[in-house]
């Protein structure tokens, strides 16, 4: 026969299992693509320059909700620390539609930095969104991206 003690132990232990994280890592080759956006790849102000180089996705599954979450981590370069940076993860279906968006704002310490935006919902688990792609990028004004585009337009060799 179990103690007060005991009993009270085991029954906190079992509620507290049951309030537990419910999220399960998904192994990488069931995640969905991830890329920087050409596009958006670099983020220009005055003499201020950042880029990012690297992107890495790691996925999750709510075994209760069946939602598909993902966390992505960037790598740059920064000519200026300090400086306020707004990135994007956006996750895209099959006809290149945004299913889902967030956002996140960074002031870099180091001008080589690493980054995380936190874990969003990029769909369900055997839903139409679980065929999604994500892309990673900078949060640009209009003429920043125009500027982008230009000059990734000059390197394909392309007139403007």
């Amino acid at each position: 026969m179990l103690g007060k003690k005991t009993f009270t132990f085991l029954a906190l232990g079992l509620s507290l299992a049951a309030c537990g994280p419910s999220l399960d890592k998904v192994v990488d080759a069931q995640c969905p693509p991830v890329n920087i956006l050409t596009t958006a790849d670099i983020w220009q102000q005055g003499g201020i320059r950042a880029q990012l180089s690297v992107v890495e996705l790691a996925c999750f599954i709510d075994s209760k909700t069946d939602e598909l979450q993902a966390s992505v981590r960037v790598r740059g370069t920064l000519n200026q620390t300090g400086t306020d940076l707004a990135l994007f993860a956006a996750a895209l279906n099959t006809q290149n539609e945004i299913v889902a968006r967030t956002q996140v704002k960074a002031s870099p310490s180091e001008s080589a930095y690493s980054l995380m935006i936190p874990k969003f919902v990029y769909g369900q688990k055997g839903g139409e969104s679980a065929k999604a792609r994500v892309v990673v990028g900078f949060v640009l004004t209009p003429e920043q991206l125009q500027a982008n585009r230009a000059t990734y337009k000059r390197q394909l060799g392309l007139r403007e």
